[in-house]
């Protein structure tokens, strides 16, 4: 691939991924700023529901809520985002030809826009509430890089199993509503009896979600086998997305 041909991809790819964000709101009358209001109105929510009538006893609890709800949301969103991927892009796919990937990737971005922006929300409310952000939170950073690991490979897959199997869109929802209450994201971890938190700990999502906290709220560093683990799961996945990608991709004009 040539340097010019690089040049043009990644600028196809930066385009279609602002197309699809701005596509994603058109039409609202707040637009992208349903971005910024969806998990803060999710928060509310679970917020009041679990600080006020369950009283959760957790420090920083709003702190700890909001950002476990962007955390989850990105995940969401970009598997989902990544599922669909292309299949939207049908008219394109069948018309032109350019690297099918370019699509997964532009998907994967558009839904990393909408983590940043919530990013902004979440550091506006934890100046408001006056703790000092330590050292380890510039560590975030690499939390995010491997979620965007882990949100890119499954992405990968999901995007070429939907065109031989439509129903895993059916299947994906359902795994979706069940990983959100088997995530820490309402509760913490030390609500689960201690023999069955290595089993969630199997999902990667709740060591990332975990350690962005511990990094963020409680200026710790994850333990080195957790983040081994998480890590290398995520890069694995991304590496199963790349071989099944390419092996099946090449038919997505034919099966679309």
């Amino acid at each position: 691939m040539t340097t010019k041909n690089q040049h043009n991809y990644m600028e196809l790819i930066l385009r279609l991924a602002w197309t699809d964000f701005k596509l994603r709101y058109q039409g609202s009358v707040l637009g992208f700023l349903w971005s910024l209001l969806k998990p803060l109105l999710q928060f509310v929510v679970l917020y009041v529901v679990f600080s006020i009538f369950m009283r959760m006893a957790v420090p920083n609890y709003q702190l700890y809520l909001l950002l476990g709800i962007m955390i989850w949301n990105y995940f969401s969103e970009g598997t989902n985002s990544g599922l669909y991927s292309l299949a939207s892009k049908s008219n394109i796919i069948k018309k032109v030809y350019f690297p099918r990937i370019i699509v997964v990737l532009a998907s994967s971005l558009h839904t990393l826009l909408t983590l940043f922006l919530n990013l902004l929300v979440f550091f506006f409310f934890f100046i408001l509430s006056g703790k000092a952000f330590p050292w380890t939170g510039f560590l975030l950073v690499v939390d995010l890089v491997v979620l965007y690991i882990l949100v890119l490979g499954i992405s990968l897959i999901l995007s070429v199993t939907f065109l031989k199997f439509r129903d895993i869109n059916q299947i994906w929802e359902v795994f979706l509503m069940s990983a959100f209450y088997l995530s820490p994201i309402i509760y913490p971890l030390e609500f689960i009896p201690e023999q069955y938190r290595l089993i969630l700990f199997l999902n990667p999502l709740t060591g990332l979600i975990q350690y962005a906290r511990l990094l963020v709220l409680e200026g710790q560093l994850p333990s080195l086998g957790g983040a081994a683990y998480v890590s290398g799961t995520s890069v694995g996945l991304l590496l199963l997305g790349f071989f099944l990608f390419g092996k099946f991709s090449h038919k997505a004009a034919e099966e679309l």
